[in-house]
């Protein structure tokens, strides 16, 4: 069967909601990445208090399987529409597009049960069906997580690398323009989302003022490594236990906004040149509410 679907997540309840405040308005990130941005915007969410960024405003990033490696800017757009279009809906969508593929497994009682009253269906019962629709792409309870959160004060973004070597300009353009058409925000890393973690890590200027044109030419060093991403590896030793946000980012958030305001921060701009226009998420968060 064909995939349609792509919004899929084994963790997603970041913090227990009893104890914290629900933000009031949350932005959508979709992002090319399918480990690093993740865990380092998880951790400014748990940490936003601390960045000084009002608990009643969020970022939430969206996820995708793991095998997922679909990130093309108009794939990292893609999954934001999907995000939007489920909460267009007035109930889920599994009713009207699912059903048709499960009704020789399963009933449309059934189904209309699981989604009403699903503690009232054996638990196997309720285990295989969702593995069923797992095996389409569609995370029925990674949905109904995303679907609770519909407030009219939400933003959609993307984040969305050059990486001149796979991104044409052209094709770069063009996905700006989408998103200023459609009204979601558009971040973009020049030449990687690496770039915006090094400026927390180095003096950009002191330390590489002489080479801004390997940064953006951003070649392959190694096997694992571009010139960026070995930089970074350099000096933040990423490694199985995730990014350490709180203890190599945390502390270094505002000198990596500082360091970023130096670059161009339009969109078309940063087609062109090496940058990062994320510090304008991090100062619309902390601004939030003032």
């Amino acid at each position: 069967m064909y995939n349609r679907y792509r919004l899929t997540s084994t963790v997603y309840d970041r913090e227990d909601e009893a104890q914290k405040i629900i933000p009031e308005k949350r932005v959508f990130l979709s992002v090319e990445g399918n480990v690093t941005e993740k865990e380092y915007f998880d951790g400014l969410s748990k940490n936003r208090v601390k960045i000084g960024i009002n608990a009643k405003v969020d970022v939430e990033v969206l996820r995708r399987g793991k095998k997922d490696t679909n990130s093309a800017p108009q794939q990292v757009i893609e999954l934001l529409e999907e995000y939007v279009r489920l909460r267009e809906q007035n109930e889920d969508d599994i009713l009207q597009e699912v059903s048709e593929q499960f009704k020789e497994q399963f009933s449309m009682d059934f189904i209309k049960q699981f989604l009403e009253t699903p503690d009232k269906l054996p638990k196997k019962q309720r285990n295989l069906f969702a593995t069923e629709l797992k095996k389409i792409g569609y995370d029925i309870n990674y949905r109904k997580y995303l679907k609770k959160y519909n407030n009219e004060r939400d933003e959609f973004a993307v984040l969305i690398d050059r990486n001149m070597q796979t991104h044409s300009e052209s094709n770069m353009s063009e996905c700006i323009k989408y998103c200023r058409d459609n009204g979601y925000k558009c971040y973009i890393a020049n030449p990687c989302f690496e770039f915006w973690l090094l400026m927390h890590l180095a003096d950009i200027e002191a330390e590489f003022g002489d080479q801004l044109d390997k940064i953006k030419e951003n070649k392959k060093v190694s096997e694992q490594h571009t010139f960026v991403s070995r930089e970074v590896s350099n000096r933040a030793h990423h490694g199985k236990s995730g990014i350490n946000f709180a203890r190599r980012y945390l502390p270094y958030m505002d000198k990596a906004v500082i360091q970023a305001k130096k670059f161009p921060d339009d969109e078309y701009e940063l087609v062109d040149s090496i940058g990062c226009n994320l510090w304008r998420l991090i100062e619309e968060l902390k601004n939030y509410g003032k």
